[in-house]
Order: C-alpha cells, then structure tokens, then sequence
C-alpha cells in the first residue's frame, strides 16, 4: 500500500498569537453584548440605587413652600414671568394626559428665553421637587415628537428637559447623555445615570442645591447640587457653575425657573423646602 503523504503548515508563533487575540476580541464581543442584552431597556425602577422616595409623586414635606397646587390661582400667587414679569401669565392649566388631577403646561412662545414662568421669591439655599411629562408638539393630542423645557435653580442653573433625537429616538435606554440632554446641568455636566421614561409618562427631578460661597461679590467656591431623576440620583454634590438663559452667577439669590420652548410639556408637584439661612 503506497502511503501518501499530506502537505503540513508549519503555524509559527506570530500566527498563534493571531489567533489568540482573534478569539480574545471574539469572547469581548460576545461580553458586551450579553452585557447589552442584560442591561438595556432598564426602567429606573429596576436598576441599582433606585430610590422611589426621590420619584414621581413625592408628598411635600411639613414646612414645604407648594409652588404650584394644580389651580391657576397658586401660579398667580407665586410666579411671574421671564424676562418681563409685568406680562399677563400665558401659560395654561391643563388635565393630566396620564392620570387625574391638573397640570401647568408651557405656552405663549415658540422658542426659547421669551415666555418662562420663574417663582417671585428668591433662594440661595433649598431643597425641591417638580414632576414633569414631555407630551412633543403643542396641540396634536399625542404625546410623540420632541421636547424641551428645563429647570434653573436659582434662574441660573438648568437642570435640561429633552427627548432624544436622531439615532436616539430608537434606543433612548442606551442614549449617552451628552452637555445639551435630559438631566444634565446644560453644558456644565452631564448626569452619571440614564433614567430615561418614554414621553407621556411622568418624570421627577428632586434636588438639594447649595449657593456657591462668596466673600463679598467674589465667589470663593462653586454652587453644589445633588439630584435624583426619577429616583436615580444622577448628580452627588457635584460643582455647578455655567449659568444659562442670558444671566450672570452673582451672589443674590435667584428664583426656581421653568422654561418655556414651543412645546408642551407640563407640571405638577411643584415644591421648595427653603434651607437659606
């Protein structure tokens, strides 16, 4: 019997170290995306550290200042409007698109900076809560399409109201927050978590701030805030010092603001502990 002798392939040490960081980037591959599927798509409420203390309908504590109680007669009482406040209040109360009771909803411009509606009384130090539910475009009856609104402590840092954009719009469960995104200090810092709820459904922004140090009119240290969105907490005690909105970091204090931006979002439980000493 003629035996017949195969050609062989000498494998030298290059080809071996090929194939190994083939099968490296390989099981990295299958890691991520077993990491994707395991953790994408988390609603707040299902993720590490979620506190529901911090969440949607959080009773205001004895001593609370209720800014907004669901009738037109509290916002008369304590807001007015930015930048003119001797203009008629244009903003609107409103049914819960999701539930009972009433809701404050943006109006009277079409971009941003012309029709916000700020409190009267001024704060330096406080702790506070403001529900809010982005519902897109004003007047279609749907609560798809895009939104944007925020809340500015001290009518100087805001804290951004957005629905995602673009790519984002199929997956905001994955969204990396950039400067400009939903619970960012808008291009200042961006949040630590994604706590991200589908619009047409509640949110809450819970939030301790600290007024920035001062030795007369020089600021010595940057304000600090610590803030939950939607029982996550997303920022701890971070510095906050870029001031949006055509306003100055001084050492006054300054009113919770909330921004009209031509679309319709609204408000509920609206309310500040006042911690200024």
């Amino acid at each position: 019997m003629r035996i017949v002798k195969l050609p062989t392939k000498t494998i030298n040490n290059q080809e071996i170290m090929r194939a190994l960081a083939l099968r490296s980037k390989i099981q990295s591959l299958a890691i991520f995306l077993l990491a994707g599927l395991l953790y994408a798509e988390k609603k707040p409420e299902e993720q590490d550290g979620y506190d529901k203390s911090k969440d949607v309908g959080l009773k205001a504590p004895k001593g609370a200042e209720v800014l907004f109680d669901g009738t037109m007669d509290s916002v008369r009482k304590n807001w007015e409007m930015w930048p003119k406040k001797a203009m008629e209040i244009t903003w609107k109360i409103m049914d819960n698109p999701n539930g009972k009771g009433k809701t404050l909803m943006t109006d009277g411009g079409k971009r941003w900076g012309t029709h916000d509606l700020v409190t009267k009384k001024k704060y330096s130090d406080y702790e506070g809560h403001v529900d809010f539910i982005m519902m897109g475009a004003r007047g279609d009856g749907k609560p798809d399409g895009y939104s944007n609104s925020g809340v500015y402590m001290q009518n100087r840092y805001e804290i951004q109201i957005e629905s995602p954009k673009g790519k984002n719009i199929k997956d905001p469960y994955n969204w990396k927050i950039g400067g400009h995104g939903i619970a960012a200090f808008c291009m200042d810092r961006v949040p630590d978590r994604n706590a991200w709820r589908p619009n047409g459904q509640w949110h809450a922004f819970h939030f301790i701030l600290k007024d920035a140090k001062w030795e007369g009119d020089k600021k010595v240290a940057n304000a600090r805030a610590t803030v939950w969105w939607n029982g996550i907490k997303v920022h701890d005690n971070a510095e906050i010092k870029k001031a949006n909105g055509g306003i100055k970091v001084t050492s006054s204090p300054g009113g919770l603001k909330l921004q009209e931006h031509g679309q319709d979002v609204r408000f509920r439980n609206v309310w500040i502990v006042d911690q200024s000493k």
